[in-house]
């Protein structure tokens, strides 16, 4: 029987996993707006849930019957941990099992995350631990970790695992998103996966900003199969969405050191919380830039997104148990580009309740 992937249309969208960020509420936020081919979960520790059981994962697998595909993000050291969390996994219905090899975070390179590109004996364990359960495996994981030459090697041994789709972010550990993505290696990254593994499907992470982008990057390197977008989605909800080609490519980066957060902050840096208790401290709800970079979506459609996310919160706040402060990190995807934006997102920020921040949207 053929994996979802393989029924895929190409190039497919992905939203990219993010801690505290792509949980239920938000993921159905993302498909009213425009919904990419993928969903992945938050990061859920395998180790964590193997010792301490649900309690552990704090509501990052919540999810609801029409999710499909939604893939299960997973990370961790243990193979045996692995096999028994992806066994779990796919007891709970997930369509596939996703393993987290790129984060940078200081929590997860103890053990997973990124430090797996130095313990290539570990990762290849933990990936056919992983298979074990069923589910297609799918890997995301960045060029190397401290030299982009790295990328060859290790690239070469994770397509050596039959693995069902690989991301790549397109910078190494010790980049983060301080240089832009190495689009120049794309081709080559190509040729590689045609040689070893061309059943593998590759997706390409790192400065997507929307579908259009995504597209053209397509186009530029035939052979790519998939585009995953993680930070897009905060400059521009709807980025998802078919529309007119516009900007040339270089234009439509996310900008490196701009009001756009960083992958760090959102896309890699997500992971870092993926072993702590829900919901950021606050020092984490930086998350979505200052804002005012946004798209040309009219503000009708962004305030109307916003009461969305709003009543899902609501809707789902008693499973997750996430306090309504991790909710604000959200409101500078909508409240941008139309006049009065700073005093409206100001007076949101000292709201204390949901219906408080619909008492001012609705004097708007």
């Amino acid at each position: 029987m053929k994996s979802f992937w393989e029924t895929l249309p190409q190039p497919f969208f992905i939203l990219a996993p993010m801690e505290a960020v792509t949980d239920v509420v938000f993921r159905h936020v993302v498909k009213k707006a425009g919904a990419p081919d993928v969903f992945f979960t938050e990061f859920a520790n395998a180790t964590g849930w193997v010792h301490a059981g649900d309690k552990a994962i704090a509501g990052r697998l919540i999810k609801t019957d029409d999710e499909h595909p939604l893939v299960a993000q997973i990370w961790g050291g243990e193979p045996g941990d692995m096999e028994q969390f992806a066994a779990h996994c796919a007891q709970l219905g997930f369509d596939g099992i996703g393993i987290n090899m790129g984060c940078p975070a200081k929590s997860a390179i103890k053990s997973g995350g990124a430090a797996l590109i130095r313990r290539p004996d570990v990762a290849v364990a933990a990936i056919q631990a992983a298979k074990t359960a069923g589910l297609p495996v799918s890997v995301k994981t960045r060029l190397g970790y401290s030299r982009v030459d790295e990328w060859h090697d290790w690239i070469a041994t994770l397509l050596q695992q039959d693995l069902a789709n690989l991301t790549i972010h397109l910078r190494t550990k010790k980049e983060m998103s301080k240089v832009p993505a190495h689009y120049e290696l794309i081709d080559d990254i190509i040729a590689l996966r045609n040689e070893i593994a061309p059943q593998t499907l590759l997706t390409i992470n790192g400065d997507i900003r929307d579908r259009t982008h995504g597209l053209e990057l397509a186009r530029q390197h035939p052979g790519v199969n998939g585009i995953m977008i993680g930070r897009g989605i905060f400059s521009d909800p709807f980025c998802f969405r078919e529309r007119e080609a516009s900007l040339d490519i270089e234009d439509k980066r996310v900008a490196i050191g701009g009001a756009a957060p960083t992958s760090e902050q959102i896309s890699d840096f997500s992971e870092e919380g993926a072993d702590r208790p829900a919901g950021p401290a606050s020092s984490d709800l930086r998350a979505v830039g200052d804002g005012d970079d946004g798209s040309d979506n009219n503000k009708k459609d962004l305030i109307n997104l916003l009461h969305y996310h709003l009543d899902l919160f609501d809707k789902w706040q008693p499973r997750l148990g996430r306090p309504y402060e991790t909710l604000k990190r959200f409101y500078k995807i909508y409240i941008r580009s139309f006049d009065g934006t700073k005093e409206l997102r100001d007076k949101l920020m000292r709201t204390r309740s949901t219906d408080e921040a619909r008492c001012l949207l609705e004097k708007i």
